[in-house]
């Protein structure tokens, strides 16, 4: 059996390393978001002794969210990167020039570069910020607390909450860093954006691409807006003991379904008492007004567009005297509001 020769690639390129993209959601979800919540709980847990130190906390927190959602920015950023290419190798396959599209792709390299910046600038602010927080709260928490009184910080479970704070601080930004040798390394090979057209890859080639591309825009796909729901949560965090909410929908629900149900009552009432009423000519109903006989010769129909209730009789004519069954206050408001309107 022959051995297969690994495939080179001469005109095409490669997408990203996937790993710190998504090991940044990873973190954010499985370290920031927990070891925040439970310093969160345990500060709020002694609020009506200490509540400027939840205060303190909750601006830290607003802080977290703020610049954790720039890392999610790269990541939406690399998605974008791999929706761009997809349009190069589309071209590509259509044998049209590729330039244009190619451009786009460095242009987008670029912005998950400065992007990926952003990022790391935002981690170090946090950085500052939550330590500084640790230091007041730490600081007012000696006060209210007699010297060497265990702390809500100095738990065993807190302090290694937030020791495991800084380090995912520290793993973020290397994991940004990253992401930007991946985006400069994607910039610098798309810089000649006619590349491609000087030198058109194999059949075999683009399809390898059009796998590997298509296989990273899966595994990002969307990531970064579920980091946005997790930094929101960050600071907005889902009660701990919510209400039955589906209790509420469904008597929301019952109230409603009540209320369509009398309104398709009432509309059938409406139709059984207006076809209930004897067919009245003109002349009874109006008087011997050659004017008034004119107007009601194509009266409006005050039931149209309601559901037929299946009788025979027409009830285009309503009169305004003889014998009628009786109607309810409201449904006779509705009659007559319903009914045509004639100026004598």
């Amino acid at each position: 059996m022959a051995n297969l020769q690994p495939l080179i690639c001469t005109s095409l390129h490669l997408p990203p390393d996937l790993q710190p993209f998504l090991r940044i959601h990873e973190i954010s979800l499985q370290s920031f978001l927990p070891n925040v919540d439970r310093l969160r709980l345990a500060l709020e847990a002694d609020q009506s002794n200490n509540p400027e130190a939840s205060d303190i906390f909750f601006e830290t927190r607003k802080v977290l969210k703020e610049e954790l959602q720039k890392c999610f920015t790269v990541i939406q950023a690399a998605q974008e990167l791999a929706y761009r290419y997809s349009r190069v190798l589309k071209v590509l396959s259509e044998e049209k020039p590729t330039q244009e599209r190619l451009g786009e792709v460095y242009v987008g390299a670029l912005a998950g570069m400065e992007c990926s910046r952003e990022a790391q600038q935002g981690m170090a602010v946090f950085r500052r910020e939550f330590e500084s927080a640790i230091t007041r709260v730490t600081a007012i928490l000696n006060t209210k607390y007699e010297i060497g009184t265990k702390t809500l910080l100095t738990s065993t479970e807190n302090t290694q909450a937030v020791s495991e704070i800084l380090t995912t601080i520290d793993e973020c930004n290397e994991l940004l860093k990253q992401c930007n040798r991946e985006f400069a390394k994607l910039a610098k090979q798309t810089r000649d954006v006619g590349s491609i057209d000087s030198n058109l890859p194999s059949e075999e080639e683009t399809q390898l691409m059009r796998a590997k591309w298509q296989t990273f825009h899966d595994n990002i796909c969307d990531v970064w807006k579920h980091g946005y729901k997790i930094s929101n949560q960050i600071l907005y965090p889902i009660l701990d003991n919510p209400p039955n909410a589906s209790e509420r929908r469904k008597s929301r629900k019952n109230v409603s379904l009540w209320r369509i149900l009398f309104q398709r009552q009432d509309k059938r009432d409406f139709i059984r008492s207006t076809n209930a009423l004897p067919a009245i000519g003109p002349e009874v109903a109006f008087g011997t007004s050659p004017e008034l006989q004119t107007n009601v010769t194509n009266p409006v129909n005050p039931t149209e567009g309601l559901v037929s209730s299946g009788t025979t009789e027409d009830h285009d004519n309503i009169p305004t005297k003889g014998t009628s069954p009786k109607i309810p206050p409201f449904r006779k408001r509705l009659f007559l509001f319903l009914a045509p309107k004639f100026i004598v």
